[in-house]
């Protein structure tokens, strides 16, 4: 993430999927607001929903008593990172992306195309302790305060 000031927006939400429609509103109303493009907006959205979904199956997919998921914005100068926090397993992320294309049919896909479709990603997993992907689009031109 960019060393600057930004303005903050966190959403606290069920582990459950029902609830990813918020998080992709909210992240396609901060970045129309910032002036991304619309395919910037689109795959914004896209991101953000692979991400929270990873994070609510890792998480227990709705189950009871489990820990929410908290999603944090950043809006900054030219750039909006969004982090997403569970309270899952964890797991290695160095063990995902060096999977072989044809086991990526079943699980593992998410994480190269949330990649595809963002200018900075960053996953910090420990087993047994959760997740914290930040994932990051900038702004072309000058634009982009919130």
């Amino acid at each position: 993430m960019p060393a600057d000031e930004s303005t903050t927006f966190e959403l606290e939400m069920p582990a459950k999927a029902k609830y990813v429609g918020l998080a992709r509103l909210l992240a396609g109303s901060i970045a129309r607001r910032m002036r991304f493009n619309e395919e910037s907006i689109d795959d914004l959205k896209i991101a953000i929903s692979e991400v929270c979904t990873n994070a609510i199956v890792h998480t227990g997919n709705g189950k009871e008593g489990k820990a929410p998921i908290l999603i944090r914005f950043l809006a900054g100068n030219g750039y909006l990172t969004i982090e997403v926090r569970d309270h899952g397993p964890g797991f290695d992320p160095d063990r995902i992306l060096e999977r072989k294309s044809d086991d990526l049919l079943n699980q593992g896909f998410g994480i190269p195309l949330i990649k595809s479709l963002v200018d900075e990603y960053e996953c910090d997993s420990h087993v047994k302790d959760g997740t914290v992907v930040s994932i990051t689009k900038f702004l072309d031109g000058d634009s982009g305060e919130i």
